[in-house]
């Protein structure tokens, strides 16, 4: 018995019969979404992470919004989220943990595909404890960056996480002075460096238009010592580590208080800056302009909002919507130029944002991917101190 088939039959059949062959070869083969190569993290000043159930919790969630990076912050000014040899525990806990919550955090976040990037709040000081590192004239709540013991101390603390633990990435942030120190102990030291008087030129900053230079650098020489010292430390430990400082180029905070964020990028001491923009319309082509006048133009990345302030504070902010959320990131993806997009805050990170994202800006996974610095193939000088 002979079968006729008309010409529209036997092109449909010719393409199901080349589906099936090709399902055959590889049955996944229409089955998984496009794997993007983008790192995409999400920031937490919070300890939602640090409880057995938290960990899960936390790394389910940012896994099912198409996160991949997670910048938990281990140090607030308060003492550890690990057990340490060096500083007291987070005063947060309630109770104080028979585990190692880093530990359980980073084990949870390998089965999710998730690296983790301690964060570190450098010069904050959100508790009355190592007195030898602040006195009167210290910037509230703030070490005081130009005490060398200090510098050598908050090192070593970030030091030992890189040491004790499998990690992909460090964070800075408060790598800032905080201020201007006016103790006697900064005056003395303003005077040694510099050979001006310490708090005349604090005032004479006011002035409209007016720069004293020499306070700039006294301020970055002392915070950029301390990036310097953990750079060398962590690239001679692990040439993959990614190290990323938080910082707002360009404001004359920075410029004050000593961050100066572009200039250890281009000098390869840094991978990241993170640009704290969590307005709900950036400037994208002021943003832009700064990336122009870098030779690391990839090392800037916006760090976007998930939340409004209505009144100006924290205290009652709100969750935007998914929309807004996503719109900004694709808007972030679009200005940056290989390492990826980011958000603060987890704790402001909602179901209607997790699900936005997931069905729009980041429906494709992704896996992290990074443009390093030089110094991250390039060993640091080995006559360098750290210490």
């Amino acid at each position: 018995m002979s079968v006729h088939l008309s010409r529209r039959q036997f092109f449909q059949a010719t393409c199901l019969s080349a589906i099936l062959t090709a399902l055959r070869a590889n049955p996944l083969a229409f089955a998984q979404p496009t794997v993007m190569s983008e790192s995409r993290a999400i920031f937490d000043e919070g300890l939602h992470w640090a409880s057995k159930r938290g960990a899960e919790t936390v790394c389910r969630r940012i896994k099912e919004a198409g996160f991949n990076v997670f910048m938990p912050c281990v140090w607030h000014g308060r003492g550890t989220t690990w057990p340490s040899q060096l500083a007291p525990w987070d005063s947060k806990f309630p109770v104080l943990p028979d585990y190692d919550p880093l530990e359980h955090l980073i084990a949870t976040a390998q089965r999710y595909d998730i690296e983790i990037h301690p964060w570190f709040t450098v010069m904050r000081r959100d508790r009355v404890f190592f007195r030898e590192y602040y006195d009167e004239g210290t910037p509230k709540e703030c070490f005081d960056v130009h005490r060398p013991a200090f510098r050598e101390f908050i090192s070593k603390v970030i030091i030992e996480v890189l040491d004790r633990y499998q990690i992909q990435g460090i964070n800075l942030d408060y790598i800032r002075a905080g201020g201007v120190c006016e103790s006697p102990h900064c005056v003395e030291d303003y005077r040694s460096a510099t050979g001006r008087h310490l708090l005349l030129d604090t005032r004479m900053r006011m002035i409209p238009g007016s720069v004293i230079q020499e306070l700039f650098d006294w301020q970055e020489a002392a915070v950029g010592d301390i990036v310097r010292r953990v750079s060398y430390a962590a690239r001679r430990k692990d040439q993959n580590i990614i190290l990323s400082v938080d910082a707002v180029p360009g404001h004359r905070v920075d410029q004050v208080q000593g961050r100066n964020s572009m200039k250890w990028a281009d000098e390869n001491l840094i991978d990241v800056v993170y640009m704290m923009h969590y307005e709900p319309s950036p400037d994208w082509d002021a943003l832009q302009s700064f990336q122009a006048a870098m030779k690391r133009p990839e090392s800037l990345v916006v760090l976007c909002g998930n939340f409004d302030r209505p009144d100006g504070t924290n205290k009652n902010a709100t969750s935007r919507s998914g929309i807004d959320v996503a719109h900004l990131l694709q808007r972030a993806r679009g200005y940056q130029s290989g390492n990826g997009v980011a958000l603060y805050l987890y704790g402001r990170l909602t179901d209607g944002q997790i699900q936005e994202l997931r069905r729009s800006t980041f429906r494709n996974p992704a896996r992290p991917f990074w443009k390093r610095s030089m110094s991250s193939v390039i060993s640091p000088p080995e006559n360098v101190r750290v210490f």
